[in-house]
């Protein structure tokens, strides 16, 4: 009876420190300690295997060991510190990278991470006048939205969408990689940036 009470009770509290020393052995750090700036944090739906298999063994090795600047990705698989509530790895990971790039389907569009996740970038555009915003099309989505036509006009070279002929793919791939080291504000279109920016 004292073990089953012990167990109920401190379950939580040893699954944390089981997940903590894990993390701490594979060499995992905070994202809140000052040198662990992202190029990119990437948001994508981890519920399906074929996107988190796709932004592995794709988009992470293209991004982050291929071309000739690699380009540090923060993946909430792979860095996010285990026991931390979504909503401050969140915070942290869109805080501490250089820019945001939301990988979108069908599925994840109706999720709340990625309305949080959303949220969360726009309010970093409020705060501090920087735009992190990069929509990756896996799928045709949001087509009809007024967010994404405003997106396109505004700064339309932070939307690409994956190709549909393998000949496209390596363009896609040095296309992206352009996307995410150039400032958005730098991107946009002449014609509407001066009602939407103070610069």
């Amino acid at each position: 009876m004292f073990v089953t009470t012990v167990a109920h009770l401190f379950y939580w509290d040893a699954s944390y420190v089981l997940h903590y020393m894990k993390a701490k052995m594979k060499g995992y750090s905070p994202l809140s300690s000052p040198d662990s700036a992202y190029d990119v944090f990437v948001t994508y739906d981890t519920t399906d295997p074929h996107v988190s298999e796709w932004v592995m063994r794709n988009l992470r090795v293209k991004l982050e060991e291929e071309g000739e600047k690699h380009l540090p990705l923060c993946l909430e698989e792979r860095d996010w510190p285990p026991g931390v509530p979504l909503v401050d790895n969140l915070t942290q990971s869109i805080r501490y990278s250089h820019k945001t790039l939301f990988v979108l389907t069908e599925g994840y569009v109706k999720t709340g991470v990625f309305k949080l996740a959303m949220y969360l970038a726009h309010q970093r555009l409020l705060d501090e006048n920087v735009d992190v915003i990069v929509l990756l099309m896996l799928e045709p989505v949001l087509q009809h939205s007024h967010f994404l036509r405003l997106r396109r006009r505004l700064c339309g070279k932070s939307v690409v969408e994956w190709p549909r002929t393998a000949a496209a793919e390596p363009w896609f791939w040095q296309n992206l990689r352009n996307v995410v080291r150039v400032d958005n504000q730098a991107m946009y279109n002449k014609a509407y940036s001066k009602y939407f920016t103070s610069k």
